[in-house]
Formats: structure tokens, sequence, C-alpha cells
């Protein structure tokens, strides 16, 4: 069965390979070299001197012979988490002098790279087998000096998701890492990122605050006790003395978004309280259909303070029953379909 990825020696690097053997000299490989094939896998043949498309080339990190067999190169290198975005399908070794010596069709691998969010080295092997023993330059790397690399690094994998499994586990809150507090400025948990909600406040379906938050009350509180809290809000709701600060009474209240110079709720600043109103009107009558009395247009403003008296508010012509208007309310607010909430704030 024919493989479907493999490497091969290009003929420039056959004869480049007889004449150092000749010569007694060493190969010399320098470079690796990738690329995406122009967006499809093709058949690399022994005349390529390129590869069709190529994205990135870096020195070679690993070039040794196969200890179990002096005939076949085992040549590596690596491609940092920094270089991409792109697709992998074409690889090829280059020598010291800059020509394709080796050439492989690679499996398609995805190349991300930090600044798209992800970031992966990618660890690339060609091994070529030659009809006689090899004198080639050798390069050594800590990193991947090793014949079985594949295989250990999935052994060391395995080994740190075992590690892993027991670490950060929800229920744990960080307390299962080494130094929880290092972990949650790392993560900027307290240094202003969305995760800061020292200041917001939500309602809450409970009777009981939630850890780490105050019913909005109302309530007088230390500026030192409290300090991130007055560092957000200062006393814009108030103070008993320099020492104090109080937060939002929110208790039996609407909340309104600020106007913030929109115009609709003009000349309030954040935090301001305002009480009940009405907007004005204006209301006709006809005193009966034989009579043809007609009260002109009647403003009514504010009309509060003789609730249900007609009498008052149009000037004495509805004092008598006769009359064909009636104004009462009997309630102490006017106010829409609402749930009460508990409004809270996190200090």
């Amino acid at each position: 069965m024919p493989q479907t990825y493999y490497s091969i020696i290009t003929n420039n690097g056959l004869i480049k390979n007889a004449q150092a053997s000749v010569n007694n000299v060493s190969l010399d490989l320098a470079q690796i070299a990738v690329g995406d094939a122009n967006g499809t896998n093709y058949d690399p043949q022994p005349t390529d001197s390129s590869l069709q498309n190529e994205l990135y080339r870096t020195s070679l990190s690993h070039v040794v012979l196969d200890e179990n067999n002096p005939r076949q190169l085992i040549i590596e290198g690596v491609i940092g988490e920094e270089i991409g975005p792109f697709f992998v399908r074409e690889i090829g070794i280059f020598d010291a002098n800059g020509d394709l010596f080796a050439i492989g069709k690679f499996p398609e691998t995805f190349k991300p790279n930090l600044p798209s969010g992800v970031g992966k080295k990618l660890y690339i092997r060609m091994i070529l087998g030659f009809a006689n023993d090899v004198n080639v330059t050798l390069i050594v790397s800590d990193i991947n000096n090793d014949p079985n690399f594949s295989t250990h690094v999935n052994d060391e994998f395995a080994r740190a998701d075992g590690e892993l499994s027991n670490r950060l586990k929800v229920s744990e809150n960080f307390a299962d890492l080494d130094n929880a507090e290092v972990a949650r400025n790392n993560l900027e948990l307290k240094n202003g990122a969305v995760s800061d909600l020292t200041g917001a406040v939500i309602p809450f379906s409970m009777i009981t605050p939630p850890s780490g938050w105050l019913e909005c009350n109302g309530a007088s509180l230390s500026r030192a006790t409290y300090a991130d809290l007055f560092s957000k809000i200062g006393d814009i709701y108030g103070s008993d003395d320099i020492n104090s600060f109080k937060i939002p009474d929110l208790r039996g209240e609407f909340v309104r978004g600020w106007d913030n110079q929109k115009g609709v709720d003009q000349n309030r600043i954040l935090g301001s309280k305002q009480d009940q109103d009405w907007k004005s009107f204006n209301m006709w009558n006809s005193y009966g259909a034989t009579n043809s009395y007609s009260h002109g247009p009647v403003y009514m403003n504010k009309y509060i303070s003789h609730p249900g008296n007609v009498s008052n508010l149009f000037g004495g012509h509805w004092a008598s029953p006769s009359g064909r208007i009636g104004l009462y309310w009997d309630s102490s607010e006017t106010r829409p379909r609402n749930i009460s909430l508990m409004y809270c704030i996190k200090y």
C-alpha cells in the first residue's frame, strides 16, 4: 500500500551526498522550511528545487544518525508559538548553501500563533534513508535528543494531565494552587478587570445579601473598613462625617438610568433622588346636553392638594350633584406593575 505522506531526497540532494562521500566531507544541513502548498496537497518529486509556497524557514534544531541504523538520518525543527497563523502541507530541508536537499508531503496541520489567541509549538521530524552510510554534520539539541521523542512527550502529557485533574477545581476557588493570591493577580481579578464588580448594584431574589454584598439601605459605612467601595462611589449618597460614607437607599424605589446629557431627564447628577410627579394634562367637559354650558379647557397641573374635590378644582361649577365629571383617586402613589427584589451593592 503506497504511503500517503512521505519524504524524499531530491536529485540535488543525492548529488550532494555522493560528492560528500567521494570527497570525505560532511553534509551541512542547516534549515527547515514549511509551506501550505497553495491550499492543496501534492506529491513531491525528486526534481523539486523549492516548496510550492514557502511560508516560514528556520534553523534545524536536531540532526543525528539513528543509533540503531547508521543509514537513517533523523532531522528535526521547531516552529515557535509566535509564528503563524497558516496551514502546513509541505516541508523542505535546505543545506548551508540554501539548496533543497529533501522534501516531504505533510499531513495538513494548522499552525496558530499567540496574537490569534492560542500558542502552539510545532515540532517537525523528517527521517531520511540512504543506500550507504551517510556523513553529516550533527546538530544535537537539548530540546529533542531522543529518537523516541513523540512517545516520551505523550507520556509527559499524560503525567501532567494526571496532576492537573486535581488542580483548578471550581469548588476549591484556587485553594488547590500553591499561591492563590498570585493566581488571582495574574488573572487580574483584583486589578480593575471586568470581574471587579466593586460598586455594582444588582437585584437579588433573596432576603439576605450574598457574601461580599450589602443591602442598599442607605447605611453609613466606615471609609477605612470599606475602602475599595469608597474609592468607587465616594460620598455621592452622603456621609455622616469625614470618616464615613453612605450607600444608596433603594428600598421601595424605582431605579432610573442616569440622563448623562441625553436631555430626557435634565439637570440630574449621578445618585440624585427624584420625588414622584405628574405630567401636566388638559380636561374638557360639557355641563349638560340641554343647558349646553361649556367650560373652557381646564389646565390641571399637579393637583394633589384636594384629591377628589372637583369643586375646588373647577372653581365651583361642579358643586352640585348635576355635574357631568368626577375626579377621584385613593392610592398614595402612581406606579406601574412591579415585583420586589432586594438591591445590593458589591463591596
